[in-house]
């Protein structure tokens, strides 16, 4: 197998460098200029912390066409608020036998990438795949330097078609063993818990981020208090799962599964967790925390919740502070249910997602 990685951020970065220096070869793109022009005169990305290496890249560019062009696998580790504009600059390239791997989908990543390539003439529909969330807890320290924090000993995944998810987890038995393959990409969107993790202290703690104080996002930012807030959008999360016959990953659940956390609550799950110390909380309210977590997490959640008649005023009333705090109007630029290629009813997601 061959490798593109589409996305040279923390994410992106870390999963190149894991994957060449297991000796497959990888292609990298990102549309930032000057971010490549660096990654390309540092020749190597170095990991470090819980993976330690280094490897090249074959190529590094900012032409996607040069990296998905007979390419098994393209890896997609972008923000998803950017996962649209890849699948509309991809569409017309893409192959049949190739797969696309969203590292991760967050909520309705599969189903929205999937409607943007048909509507931007792809005529050879890919597999198109989505983990629940990005495999490694890394950030870059430097351009071509990653720190490792943690690896999730548990890693979500399904496609569509649904039946192919078998066959894309067999393709990576020796390189993430921790692939679980899902019924239907519903489990990976609908277990997408950054959504919970994210919007819900960064917006708490707005006045401590917009004054900069420096603090750390979970031992500091996230209180007894605001662990209750989250889990009762939690809550409302699993009603749409209990709805949908879809057996979802509490929070509390997802620390054990993915980190090993035995704790008795959300509270001393998130602010014990080793792979979190030291992550510091957003400069800014214009984070990925809110401008990724809010319109593709929380949206589509609503979404697919008024679907199926669920009232979900904690999820709403956190979508409309993000709104205000940043003048968005993240119900309509967010994954709304005709961007996920649904218009109103609930046989045509079911018939989207087998």
């Amino acid at each position: 197998m061959n490798f593109a990685v589409i996305g040279a951020g923390n994410g992106g970065q870390c999963i190149a460098g894991y994957l060449s220096m297991l000796g497959y070869s990888v292609k990298q793109q990102d549309k930032n200029g000057e971010l490549i022009k660096s990654l390309q005169e540092k020749g190597r990305i170095k990991l470090k912390g819980k993976v330690v290496g280094e490897a090249s890249l074959d190529l590094v560019t900012t032409d996607v066409h040069q990296v998905i062009e007979d390419t098994d696998i393209i890896m997609v580790v972008t923000t998803a608020d950017a996962h649209m504009e890849v699948a509309q600059e991809i569409a017309p390239f893409l192959q049949k036998n190739q797969i696309v791997i969203l590292n991760p989908g967050h909520t309705g990543g599969a189903l929205e990438f999937l409607h943007t390539i048909i509507q931007h003439g792809c005529l050879n529909i890919p597999v198109i795949a989505e983990t629940q969330d990005l495999l490694f807890s890394c950030r870059a320290v430097s351009v071509g330097e990653v720190n490792v924090s943690g690896i999730k000993r548990v890693m979500d995944i399904a496609s569509i078609p649904s039946e192919k998810a078998s066959e894309v987890v067999d393709l990576f038995k020796d390189i993430f063993p921790q692939f679980r393959a899902r019924p239907n990409v519903l489990y990976t969107s609908l277990n997408n818990l950054g959504a919970m993790v994210h919007p819900v202290p960064t917006l708490l703690n707005a006045g401590r981020i917009e004054s900069q104080q420096s603090f750390d996002y979970y031992s500091e930012g996230i209180t007894k208090g605001i662990a209750n807030v989250m889990e009762q959008m939690d809550e409302e999360r699993l009603s749409i799962g209990k709805a949908l016959g879809v057996d979802l990953t509490s929070i509390l659940q997802w620390q054990y599964e993915a980190y090993g956390i035995e704790a008795d609550s959300i509270y001393e799950a998130l602010t014990c967790n080793e792979s979190y110390i030291g992550i510091k909380a957003p400069k800014t309210l214009d984070s990925r925390f809110l401008t990724e977590d809010v319109p593709c997490g929380l949206v589509p959640l609503v979404n697919i919740g008024r679907l199926l008649g669920i009232e979900m005023p904690v999820t709403q009333s956190f979508i409309e502070t993000a709104n205000s705090l940043l003048r968005k109007d993240y119900r309509k630029e967010g994954r709304n249910l005709e961007k996920l290629g649904i218009k109103n009813h609930l046989e045509e997601l079911m018939h989207v997602i087998s």
